[in-house]
């Protein structure tokens, strides 16, 4: 898509209606070119209604991405530089593990218009119909693999901060590895590593979005969508952008060993830090106020028998 197609795009987003005359003044091109650029667009699987004295109203975005619209689009340096679309797979992370152990550089994006076998932490079922967002990055960061939690934490607030970016919404971060808008679940983070005792060998990084998919009804209480938080589609291409964009930005910050700006940043948009919560780890049940993180991204949690660091869990909030 050129800028222009981009730009028209983010005007039907931002309004529930706008006219072409609008368009065309905003963007500074004919009314001609407008009528022209949404005809592409609905080339392209947009579907756009049109009516007089109302203009041009974005009821829903295509169900895929290709390749050339992640390229057209993506702003970043390494990021992306290497891209594997599929229309199927069973899981974007154990399809980077393949390539990741065949050498394939770090940075490359694994994107998959649905998953037929897509898992969270412990091996937890996650439905990844047409039209999320499910993606895996191949990193191969210079840190222990006691440190791996960070590259969750930098995931974590880039996919918050490209909510915020292309959205309305006020997403947050509930620790460990999960995103939610309204108390409900809209993103989930997996992380999985190969490492030697002192050394990762390879990371990946999955992440799956709930964009303008249909939730299952057993989920509907505690999952949601973008579209379904906006009353109206997200445009996934522009999301994945703006969450690669950041996701560099602060991998770069780990890379420099700029841990405080992680963990300021998380902080800022945690929903975590101080709240009442209980963790269920392996060994045993842990309940008090989140007070804090941990040096290598474990949560702190104080109660009447003191501080207790908890380095994995599942949490529910009180």
């Amino acid at each position: 898509m050129t800028q222009t197609i981009i730009d028209i795009v983010e005007l039907l987003k931002k309004y529930d209606w706008i006219s072409g005359e609008s368009i065309a003044s905003q963007l500074h091109i004919s009314r001609t070119a407008v009528w022209k650029h949404i005809q592409q667009l609905k080339k392209k699987g947009y579907q756009i209604t049109a009516k007089p004295n109302q203009g041009y109203h974005l009821s829903k975005t295509p169900d895929t991405i290709t390749t050339e619209e992640i390229k057209q689009v993506i702003k970043t340096k390494h990021f992306a530089s290497s891209i594997h679309h599929l229309p199927s797979v069973s899981s974007t992370n154990d399809y980077a593990k393949i390539l990741a152990k065949k050498g394939e550089p770090e940075g490359t994006l694994i994107i998959a218009d649905k998953q037929t076998g897509g898992r969270g932490r412990k091996q937890r079922k996650w439905i990844s119909p047409e039209q999320g967002l499910w993606f895996s990055l191949i990193l191969r960061p210079k840190i222990t693999p006691n440190d791996a939690m960070l590259t969750t934490m930098c995931a974590a607030c880039a996919v918050t901060k490209g909510i915020f970016e292309q959205t309305p919404l006020k997403p947050s971060i509930k620790w460990p590895n999960d995103i939610l808008i309204n108390n409900k679940k809209v993103c989930g983070i997996l992380t999985e590593l190969s490492a030697e005792i002192d050394e990762i060998t390879y990371l990946i990084i999955g992440i799956g979005i709930n964009v303008n998919n249909e939730i299952p009804n057993e989920l509907k209480g505690k999952s949601t969508t973008l579209k379904q938080e906006c009353k109206k589609p997200v445009d996934s291409v522009l999301l994945l952008s703006s969450i690669l964009s950041s996701f560099e930005h602060f991998y770069q910050k780990l890379t420099d060993k700029d841990i405080l700006t992680i963990k300021d940043t998380w902080r800022s948009y945690s929903s975590t830090i101080g709240s009442k919560v209980t963790v269920e780890t392996e060994k045993e049940v842990v309940t008090g106020i989140a007070v804090d993180l941990g040096e290598h991204g474990e949560l702190i949690i104080k109660n009447n028998q003191g501080e207790k660091k908890i380095l994995t869990g599942d949490i529910s909030y009180l």
